[in-house]
């Protein structure tokens, strides 16, 4: 992550740059869309219930944030080359990839930068993202998310190309969990993540009185009490080496993330749209470059071995 909210603004804005609108003009065609901005979380989501154990496809999500990132990002970008990429008819299997790879550039860009104001402590994460989403939809969209329920936009079934996919990413890059996975936990984990934005959504503050708090690190509220988009420009601690500071805000690292994502998804359409057979290989490569095989948490290269594990938690400040 980055939450919900967030990644579909994104998303959205991405292709507004780009002069693209016309892709989700279409209410279906934007709720796809919506639901390939939230990227390989949707996983994390499988099976959220307390009582129940943790899944294949959860240590799946976690895994994928961290291992051969590029390389699914290019297996899925693969499994949609030939759909339509029309603005007017695009293809929704070939719109879930793009915001796909959008989400990725977000996270790689803001992650370092929530881990190391969050923290470690359990549900800290979650809390600072939803304040990001809270302070970020007011500024940008103009509504309160404690009052509009995310859910309604992104509730739609997967396509049935793009569960082939995610099938054929786990048997590629994750062999061992792929075996404990099946066709149908797939569409089960993306309605788990419904349930939970449902459950979530609570405007009249009822289920956080019924629930004596416990579902507090997830809901909206109104007032945000910390600066956490660093608007102060604070000093922060790079989450994988602690010797290194930082001193960006949030919305310099949303701008960087921006000019990023627009480059990149300005290259990868014309790659998914490009009709001559020899210049194909050279606008993958192109693509390909500029995705990378970066870390979703650290924004690192893959096959850095540097774990996020240092923090400076803007509660404690």
């Amino acid at each position: 992550m980055p939450n919900a909210w967030t990644h579909i603004i994104f998303g959205q804005l991405v292709l507004s740059k780009l002069g693209e609108n016309r892709m989700i003009a279409a209410a279906e065609q934007k709720i796809i869309f919506n639901m390939g901005s939230q990227g390989p979380d949707f996983l994390l989501f499988n099976r959220f219930y307390p009582w129940q154990k943790n899944s294949a496809l959860k240590e799946l999500g976690n895994v994928m944030h961290n291992k051969n990132c590029g390389l699914a990002i290019m297996e899925m970008l693969d499994g949609v080359k030939g759909r339509s990429a029309d603005p007017d008819t695009a293809d929704q299997s070939l719109l879930y990839a793009v915001a796909f790879v959008i989400h990725h550039v977000l996270d790689r860009h803001m992650h370092p930068f929530v881990y190391s104001r969050s923290g470690f402590l359990k549900w800290d994460h979650q809390r600072y993202e939803i304040m990001m989403d809270t302070i970020l939809a007011r500024k940008l969209a103009n509504f309160e998310t404690i009052s509009t329920p995310v859910w309604r936009e992104i509730t739609g079934e997967l396509p049935e190309p793009i569960i082939a996919i995610y099938e054929r990413i786990a048997r590629n890059y994750y062999e061992e969990l792929a075996l404990n996975i099946q066709r149908k936990d797939w569409i089960l984990s993306f309605r788990y993540m419904l349930r939970a934005h449902k459950l979530f959504h609570d405007p009249t503050g009822l289920k956080r009185l019924f629930t004596f708090g416990l579902l507090e690190p997830f809901l909206y509220h109104r007032k945000v009490n910390y600066d956490v988009w660093n608007e102060c420009m604070l000093p922060w601690i790079d989450p994988t080496d602690n010797q290194i500071v930082h001193h960006e805000s949030g919305w310099m690292l949303w701008e960087r993330a921006l000019g990023d994502a627009v480059t990149i998804t300005r290259t990868v359409l014309q790659w998914l749209r490009c009709p001559d057979e020899e210049e194909l290989p050279e606008l993958r490569n192109a693509a390909l470059s500029l995705i990378g095989n970066y870390s979703y948490e650290s924004g690192l290269p893959c096959d850095s071995g540097l774990p996020i594990r240092y923090s400076e938690p803007i509660w404690l400040q």
